[in-house]
């Protein structure tokens, strides 16, 4: 019997092909971004104005750090869909991408859970959190043995959980609100499973990318800091 080199829950490859997508995402910044390029996410002119007045920067100093700006936010986008595409490689469950007719992230094959997953709490607004409910509430009317959850990587306590989801005094006893590693066990069955996968990905993106940073023993010390102080 064969042994995943990375984790247990998806095939290596899989692994491999939901690292690169992030990866893919680290495109160096040009020094000389299009405008137009730039444009495209709606540019706010008062920003501009008050950056460089208190920054003391010029605007083509501006212009560059915006470029480097915007392509960070398209490397958090792509983490996002990381933990998404990775928990939808799992044996019985589908990402279920864009498009779908229930209009949520992941669902088991057989129906049994559907899940709405973010990054962070605080991805949702109030009013796209009322909605949110709205289409959990759908799903477990429509699949009468059906747990729905709204779930997030990152709490804001910097803790894991599971709880019925209770919003504006209302509660569904097959509504849930999940978070933190619970996210990862829901779905793998593993309770250690988000940690293993995060002290796995050093390793996976060197195999990637030869010339990626060796974290030194100062470093990892840092790092398990970090990953404790976000989910423990």
């Amino acid at each position: 019997m064969s042994v995943n080199k990375y984790v247990d829950f998806v095939s290596d490859e899989y692994f491999l092909d939901c690292v690169k997508w992030v990866i893919d995402a680290y495109v160096p910044a040009s020094g000389n971004p299009d405008m137009k390029d730039l444009e495209k996410n709606t540019v706010d002119p008062f920003k501009i104005i008050f950056d460089c007045s208190i920054k003391s920067i010029g605007v083509n100093a501006w212009v560059k750090d915006e470029e480097i700006r915007q392509l960070d936010k398209t490397i958090n986008n792509r983490i996002g869909e990381f933990h998404q595409k990775l928990l939808g490689g799992t044996k019985d469950w589908i990402d279920l991408g864009t498009g779908d007719e229930d209009q949520v992230d992941l669902k088991k094959t057989d129906n049994s859970i559907f899940i709405e997953l973010k990054n962070k709490f605080n991805t949702v607004n109030s009013s796209s959190l009322a909605s949110l409910r709205q289409k959990l509430e759908k799903i477990v009317k429509k699949y009468p043995e059906t747990n729905a959850h709204w779930a997030f990587i990152f709490s804001k306590k910097g803790d894991s959980g599971e709880e019925i989801w209770k919003q504006n005094g209302n509660e569904h006893p097959r509504i849930y609100k999940t978070w933190g590693n619970k996210v990862y066990e829901l779905v793998t069955g593993d309770s250690n499973a988000l940690e293993n996968t995060w002290k796995i990905l050093p390793k996976a993106i060197a195999d990637l990318n030869k010339e990626t940073r060796k974290f030194t023993d100062e470093d990892l010390e840092k790092l398990n800091y970090f990953f404790n102080s976000a989910f423990k």
